[in-house]
């Protein structure tokens, strides 16, 4: 394994001075699948002052001498090194409440989450894998280090923390594993919202999201039970193929990675169980679930703490994901007017996921009429037509010089370049100019 530069000086300092020092938990996964690095974290048999007297010629902060760790600034890497150790007591479910520093390497190994996270390594040594997590590595097998249902008690956010690796990993989770976290999936309402929001970010933009949506429905629910509702509610409607709540997964599993698109996918139809209402034919209908959906979900970001700017694009887009997508250049440039071209491009993301989770005879058809919206957007963009007050020939001084006064002169821009998106005027300024001047 190669170590990042920090690292290995660290290591090396902590060797020299008579101490066990190895790289440990993420770094060392990372390069085992072949991942880019971020950071590293160093566990030692050095107590945290034994660390300070190693490094006095560093830059270090006590970052958590309770829990035997300090952090280390070096050639531009921020590292934690931390005492081998014991967690004693976990009684809110997520930090313990003591420790108790060891001498041994493998009993600190044997206190972390799963077994891919484990494994220790130093350049001396090479790996040590006491929990056979180079074997789960291999196998693409998420395990619980130990007894999964004390690991999962320990810290509930474990839960969903396996559920973010499975899906970006794309790993299964092993049995008792699994059986574990449906047991314990109730804890993670004693999490604060925060950290599961952040899993929640990374566990939707994995590859392996769909079988994780699906086979963990009920850690799903328990963060966001209002979703259970869409859980087997049919749509009685030959445009879908699936229930409620598997088209959703679908919708969300088969679009771009992008975090506003898979937040605003998960949450699209959420409301559909509120408005769902059966004609005389039998046939389902939802009228409305666009507005309910974006209230739901303006809720639902709201109990996360999300902020503010990824909550109005999301209820955004949700409020206009059903909107029709055959759009002459006109309404193209009325839409781009109002919403701009980035928003534009994340709403058609959107509509393409939910599309190709529709019925297979009604996807083409969407799909066509969605790249021609784009298409057609940006050719107004690279030509540089106009369909923004920026790009008009005149602007308010023009009209004020012409006689017009305060809202007569916003409410006769915007008919110029209404006029003016639709062809009935050319932006031209000497044309631009007579037309305000005929009209006094």
């Amino acid at each position: 394994m190669k170590l990042t530069s920090g690292a290995k000086i660290l290591i090396d300092k902590l060797l020299n001075s008579g101490y066990e020092a190895y790289a440990v938990g993420g770094a060392v996964r990372d390069f085992l699948l072949g991942r880019e690095i971020t950071d590293t974290d160093i566990t030692t048999l050095a107590s945290p002052n034994e660390m300070l007297e190693v490094f006095s010629g560093l830059k270090t902060y006590p970052s958590g001498l309770k829990h035997g760790t300090i952090t280390v600034l070096i050639g531009g890497e921020s590292i934690e090194v931390t005492t081998f150790r014991e967690d004693i007591g976990y009684t809110d479910f997520r930090r313990p409440d003591n420790v108790k520093f060891v001498k041994s390497l493998n009993e600190d190994l044997k206190r972390r989450d799963f077994t891919m996270n484990a494994i220790a390594y130093n350049d001396t040594l090479g790996f040590i894998d006491p929990y056979n997590g180079l074997e789960d590595i291999k196998n693409k097998v998420i395990r619980a280090v130990g007894e999964p249902n004390c690991r999962f008690q320990e810290d509930a956010l474990r839960i969903l923390r396996a559920l973010r690796f499975s899906s970006q990993l794309d790993f299964e989770i092993e049995e008792n594993t699994k059986r574990a976290i449906i047991e314990n999936c109730e804890l993670l309402k004693k999490v604060s919202v925060e950290r599961i929001y952040g899993e929640l970010l990374k566990l939707l933009i994995g590859k392996g999201v769909e079988r994780v949506l699906l086979e963990f429905k009920q850690v799903i629910f328990t963060i966001i039970p209002e979703l259970k509702d869409c859980d087997g509610f049919l749509q009685k409607s030959k445009y879908h193929a699936y229930d409620v709540y598997t088209h959703i997964v679908k919708s969300v599993a088969l679009s771009c990675q992008d975090k506003i698109t898979r937040l605003s996918l998960l949450f699209h139809d959420i409301g559909k169980p509120k408005c769902f209402s059966l004609d005389s034919d039998g046939v389902g209908h939802f009228y409305g679930h666009q507005k309910i959906s974006a209230e739901m979900t303006y809720n639902i970001l709201k109990r996360f703490k999300a902020d503010n700017a990824t909550i109005s694009e999301v209820c955004k887009i949700i409020e206009l994901h059903d909107s029709k997508t055959e759009l002459s250049r006109y309404e193209v440039k009325k839409f781009l007017n109002k919403h701009g071209f980035d928003f534009l491009t994340k709403l058609i993301n959107v509509k393409k996921g939910d599309s190709l989770s529709h019925a297979t005879g009604y996807i083409n058809n969407r799909l066509e009429s969605l790249q021609n919206m784009y298409n057609t957007a940006k050719d107004v963009i690279d030509k540089k037509e106009c369909f923004t007050l920026k790009y008009l020939k005149i602007n308010g001084n023009d009209l004020k010089n012409a006689g017009y006064k305060g809202q007569e002169i916003k409410n006769k821009l915007d008919k110029i370049l209404n006029d003016v998106m639709a062809l009935k005027l050319e932006n031209n300024r000497e044309v631009l100019l007579k037309e305000i001047k005929n009209d006094r």
